[in-house]
């Protein structure tokens, strides 16, 4: 979940959104800071019906919830104990293959949208869970290159300028 110290968010020049950095006491930063700093996304996320991927129960309220913006993972995961708290639902499993083994996960389908990127469509994904928080994590989601590949990520360190611009077509 996001932390009551978040950063205020000014729009620039750039389309899109601009990419977070969690710090270690949990606060956001716009810019790094330090060398402790995990590039997170701002993310509205609920489950999407098991039967119809693109669409959810209109009366279930979205969560806001912290998307870690990883370059070397291929898809969406989702914390497990998460997904179990706020009802995602799942009817399949999904292999993930690691560096040193292999295992299944369920997969929840959800839609979700990008909190600060002003017109951002609400995208479908299937989520796969996994113990993020468990294993020290302090984001819920993590949005990989199956997402990432949809935009263009900018992390320039010599300019400051950090963000995300969708530029492909979105599942919705």
């Amino acid at each position: 979940m996001t932390s009551a110290k978040e950063p205020k968010i000014q729009q620039t020049p750039l389309a899109g959104t601009p990419i977070l950095f969690l710090r270690p006491d949990d606060s956001l930063s716009t810019g790094p800071k330090d060398q402790a700093l995990v590039p997170v996304l701002r993310v509205s996320i609920r489950p999407a019906y098991l039967h119809d991927r693109l669409n959810g129960d209109p009366a279930v309220d979205a969560i806001d919830a912290l998307a870690l913006v990883d370059t070397g993972a291929d898809y969406q995961f989702i914390d497990e104990d998460f997904a179990k708290r706020y009802g995602f639902l799942s009817d399949r499993e999904i292999l993930v293959q690691g560096p040193t083994h292999s295992s299944l996960h369920k997969a929840h389908p959800a839609l979700f949208k990008l909190s600060d990127y002003p017109g951002y469509p609400t995208q479908a994904a299937d989520f796969t869970s996994t113990p993020l928080r468990q294993n020290g994590r302090k984001y819920d989601l993590i949005l990989g290159m199956r997402f990432l590949s949809h935009g263009t990520l900018t992390m320039d360190f010599s300019s400051m300028l950090f963000h995300f611009v969708l530029t492909g077509q979105s599942d919705k």
